[in-house]
């Protein structure tokens, strides 16, 4: 019992940090940011169900928190992308923004 809540805790409390890369903003509805070979860690089946998928990493840029609401995050191969949305931002992205994704994320 012990050795399975060690298994889960290291699964919710292992954040790693990446730092995406522009991959298309020149898209006409999102910027599109990318890290490659990583994906979502796998986590133990009684803890799917408690553990809404936006809830397992943040994004910031330039330090500020985004809002999951500003952006949709989808598995594309060996890469994860960021697609932030235009629309919800008073400002442009750039390739020189320090966009980081941090949290439930293993290299592959």
């Amino acid at each position: 019992m012990i050795h399975e809540l060690n298994k889960i805790l290291k699964q919710v409390h292992e954040p790693d940090e990446y730092l995406l890369v522009p991959y298309n903003l020149a898209h006409p509805l999102y910027w599109i940011w990318k890290v490659d070979g990583v994906k979502m860690k796998d986590l133990n089946l009684n803890l799917r169900p408690f553990r809404k998928e936006h809830a397992r990493f943040d994004i910031f840029i330039n330090g500020q928190y985004i809002l999951e609401k500003d952006y949709i995050a989808e598995q594309v191969n060996n890469e994860f992308h960021i697609r932030f949305i235009k629309a919800n931002f008073a400002y442009n992205l750039n390739e020189t923004d320090n966009i980081k994704l941090e949290g439930d994320i293993d290299t592959i």
